[in-house]
């Protein structure tokens, strides 16, 4: 039973991704009864997750070195220029398989949402509605 309580922990917070919460009986029920969908949602969730901090620390480490290729001078700037250059092109690849894992990812969603299992998540009011007299 624990096992079924970390998958719904999983989920909870890899729907939060795309903007839905888990419907809490149903997961349960989809869990069991649908395994290949939970684990292709939780597998593209992860692989989104991981993409995105590649992203970020790609767009980082782009900036670092901007920012030694702007103070290096002579063999240094050859160096730093590559470097600028290599990173680049990982960021690229990055961004690729980014929008590949959200593709994957939004795919597995539906699945969840035509099964039931996760639901749009319904925003809650900044102010309570006005009540009507």
């Amino acid at each position: 039973m624990n096992d079924v309580k970390d998958v719904v922990v999983v989920l909870q917070h890899l729907a939060r991704l795309d903007g839905a919460t888990p419907d809490m009986e149903q997961i349960c029920v989809t869990t069991a009864l649908n395994t290949a969908t939970v684990r292709d949602f939780i597998t593209a969730g992860c692989a989104l997750v991981a993409a995105n901090v590649q992203e970020r620390l790609l767009v980082e480490a782009t900036q670092v070195l901007w920012n030694v290729y702007d103070g290096a001078n002579g063999p240094e700037l050859v160096t730093a220029g590559e470097r600028v250059r290599a990173v680049g092109l990982a960021l690229i690849q990055v961004q690729e398989e980014r929008e590949r894992a959200l593709v994957r990812f939004r795919e597995a969603c539906s699945s969840l949402r035509h099964d039931g299992a996760i639901f749009e998540a319904v925003p809650k009011l900044a102010t309570p509605p006005d009540e009507v007299h």
